[in-house]
This record gives C-alpha cells, sequence and structure tokens, in this order.
C-alpha cells in the first residue's frame, strides 16, 4: 500500500492543496512553511483510520483549532489517495503446496470531511482483480468467491454521514458500472475484507486491518532524562521509551543492527548495551573499555540512535513512516547514512511497500537529494500551504544553472525568482 497523493482544504495552513508522495519523500520548506502540519494531517489520517474522524477532530484540539482561520469557509476536506496491489494466497489441500491465486490491483481514496454540525467519510474503490496463471483450469481454485472474483472490476463509492446533534448515521453506495453492481451488491463484504477494510453494523467502516502511519519527533533532552523509565512497549513519538523498546530487542538481529549502524556512523563508538535495573532500562554506550551514559553523549548519538531504532522495530505495522527534522544535531557523514537507510527501508515482517516521509529546512540534505525525492513546501500570495514535487517544475535544473544556482538550494530565492510558486 502506498500513499499517492493527499488533498487538504481548509485545515490549519492548507487551502486547495495537493501533494504527491513516492516511496522516499523530502519535504523541505522554511521556517512556518507548513511542514509540521502536514505531519498534523498525516496524524489525523491515522487516528481516523484507527478509531473515527470525530476521535482525530478531538485529538487534534477540536474543529476549530484544526481550521484554517483565513477563511470563512466551515467543510474541512482531507483525501488520502493509494495504490495498492494484494496478493492473497489459497490451495495446499492435501498436503499440496500454497499457490497464489488472486492479485487485487488499483486504487482506494479515504476521504474526510466535515463541519462542526457533520462529518462525512467516504471510500472509494478502483480495483481490478486477476487470477494469477498458477492455475491452469477454473476448476482446480478451491474457494467460491475466488471463482466469482476472477477477472472482475470493482469500481465505487461507500459514503456514510453522521450528524453531530442528532447522532443519526447513514450510509450509500454508489456503482459506476450496472453490469457489476449485482456482484458487487452480493459480495460487498468479501471485497472489503479482500482489502482489509470491513463495513460493520453500525454502517461505519472499519479500517483498523488498514496498516498505519507513524510520526517521530525525537527530543533527546527527553530521552537523556526519561529513556530509563517503564512505560509503553511502542516506540513514542518523542522516543521518551526508547530504553524499554531497544531492552525488548537485545536478543534479537534488530538490536545488533542496531548497534552495528552506530559503530559505523559514529567515532569512537564501539556499541550500546541495555541493563534493566529494576523497573529501570539503563542504556550503556561503549568506547573502548569505557562504559558511558546516555546523559554523556552528544545529542546527535541520541538522534541517531532513537532514529535507527525506530526504522528497525520488530512488528511493524505501519506502511508510512514520518520523521520530523531527523537530521538534528548530525554531521554530514550521520546525514548520508541515514538517506541512504531511508532510501532502502523495508521493514521487518512486512510484506508491502513502505513509505519513508522527513521534513527539514536544512540545505545540507538537498546536497544528496534526488530531484524526484524532494518536494518544495511554501506559502502562497494568500499565505496558504502549497506543495510542488521538484519533478513537476519544468525544467528546474535548467532554470538554476541559468541563475547560478548550486546546490544547497535557498528556498526563498527560489520563490523570488518564480522558480516556484508559479506552477504549483
Amino acid at each position: 500500500m502506498i500513499l499517492k497523493k493527499l488533498y487538504i482544504h481548509n485545515y490549519k495552513s492548507f487551502y486547495d492543496t495537493t501533494i504527491e508522495l513516492g516511496k522516499f519523500n523530502i519535504i523541505i520548506g522554511e521556517n512556518n512553511s507548513g511542514k509540521s502540519n502536514i505531519i498534523d494531517v498525516l496524524e489525523f489520517i491515522d487516528i481516523a483510520m484507527k478509531k473515527d474522524i470525530e476521535r482525530a477532530i478531538d485529538d487534534k484540539g477540536g474543529y476549530d483549532n484544526i481550521k484554517n482561520y483565513r477563511t470563512d469557509e466551515e467543510k474541512i476536506i482531507i483525501r488520502a489517495t493509494f495504490e495498492n496491489t494484494i496478493k492473497r494466497t489459497f490451495g495446499g489441500n492435501n498436503g499440496l503446496e500454497k499457490n497464489s491465486v488472486a492479485q487485487g490491483r488499483g486504487v482506494y481514496t479515504l476521504s474526510f470531511s466535515f463541519t462542526k454540525k457533520a462529518m462525512f467519510f467516504s471510500l472509494y474503490i478502483d480495483m481490478k482483480f486477476r487470477l494469477t496463471k498458477t492455475y491452469k483450469t477454473h476448476e482446480e481454485i478451491d474457494d467460491e468467491f475466488m471463482k466469482k472474483l476472477k477477472n472482475h472490476s470493482v469500481k465505487m463509492i461507500i459514503s456514510n454521514m453522521f450528524f453531530v446533534k442528532s447522532s443519526h448515521e447513514k450510509q450509500r453506495i454508489c456503482y459506476f458500472h450496472k453490469i457489476e453492481q449485482d456482484f458487487i451488491k452480493e459480495h460487498l463484504k468479501e471485497i472489503l475484507s479482500y482489502i482489509n477494510i470491513s463495513n460493520n453494523k453500525k454502517l461505519t467502516l472499519d479500517l483498523n486491518y488498514i496498516k498505519h502511519i507513524s510520526t517521530y519527533y525525537f527530543n533527546t533532552d527527553i530521552i537523556k532524562s526519561k529513556s530509563h523509565e517503564d512505560g509503553i512497549d511502542k516506540l513514542k513519538k518523542d522516543g521518551s521509551n526508547l530504553g524499554k523498546n531497544i531492552y525488548q530487542l537485545k536478543d534479537d538481529s534488530e538490536f545488533e543492527i542496531i548497534s552495528n549502524s552506530l559503530i559505523t556512523t559514529v567515532n569512537e563508538l564501539d556499541g550500546i548495551k541495555i541493563h534493566k535495573v529494576a523497573d529501570n532500562y539503563i542504556l550503556i554506550f561503549l568506547e573502548g573499555d569505557k562504559e558511558i551514559g546516555i546523559n554523556k553523549v552528544s545529542d546527535g548519538t541520541v538522534n541517531l540512535l532513537a532514529t535507527i531504532t525506530a526504522l528497525n522495530q520488530p512488528v511493524n505495522n505501519n506502511f508510512l513512516l514520518v520523521f520530523e527534522e531527523p537530521e538534528r544535531h548530525l554531521h554530514l557523514k550521520a546525514v548520508n547514512y541515514l538517506l541512504d537507510e531511508f532510501r532502502n527501508y523495508k521493514a521487518v515482517n512486512f510484506f508491502s511497500q513502505q513509505q519513508i516521509l522527513i521534513t527539514t529546512h536544512s540545505t545540507e540534505i538537498l546536497k544528496d537529494a534526488n530531484l524526484e525525492e524532494i518536494i518544495f513546501i511554501y506559502r502562497d500570495i494568500d499565505g496558504d500551504t502549497q506543495a510542488i514535487k521538484a519533478t513537476n517544475i519544468p525544467d528546474l535544473e535548467g532554470k538554476m544553472k541559468r541563475l547560478g544556482y548550486d546546490r544547497p538550494l535557498n528556498l526563498d530565492d527560489l520563490i523570488a525568482d518564480n522558480i516556484i510558486g508559479d506552477f504549483a
């Protein structure tokens, strides 16, 4: 599952904004350009998928806190478009090896829109299903639904509306092709289950089976003062439970990967150890025969450790990892190392595609960034946040060369010289 496009309207600094995404995304912009608001939107989507829109609104401070204050328009819209390829395996009867039977490929869009009075959620699905060549004959398939699914296209919209005061809900399903309508009606539950979505009795879509988004903004001061404390298992956004999280990995291959990554990147460091004393988790950094506590190492080392740990979680249910300013406190060698790790990221125990998104205002990162990875964030003439991929700017490299630009890029100059801004 890959998040291909975000459409954000009237949410915080965004107004009619489209952001196209790839496997690895570097969001670059000046301070107050809206980079943190992108992370806020992604967190909203994640909460809405896990819970519902109402919970997402509450967790983000309420409607008035997230509405764009520059407009009188009431409706807020967030749309996330995913590209998905799903395979299901069937067979294995009578001791035979399981075979890949069916594959679904296409897109679906989750749309969340709301005012103070009503909340509207819709799911647009456009997928093509087919059987693989593993089975030569139709009769060899032992799953009745798979037989019926063969070579079908599913294109529909399921929409739910919830009215706040009356708590009334209603659902509608719109079919695009009359020829497929009866098939979809009969097998709606199976089709949604196939793409990891269920339609529950309350007429609300259950998105709990969809993989999720994890965001990180590591605070080295908090990590140094609190990482020894007990807490939840999952690594927190600020890294405050880093000690316990690493302790859970101490007997796994991921721990060795994390330690070796630090040895490769940090001069004079020979690895890490983790101990549990009572309910405290004590991180030790090794330099020769010396053992150094976390309070004695640099902020850059702590930030690097937290970031590498986030990339090596043993159980990973995320399709997207987001890091806010991961280059903080790091020297160039460590920044380059992280860029390579981000590009090559493949989550443990996760068989679909994964994405990385980072935000930065550091021009150092751009020295080694590829154009297709760069997304510029800037404020337009009305003060609203807009975005454009570097590859969507006509002749960007030529324009920069003619104007005498060399990397690192100066975003203010790019906007002033109309290299970006006129093309969004």
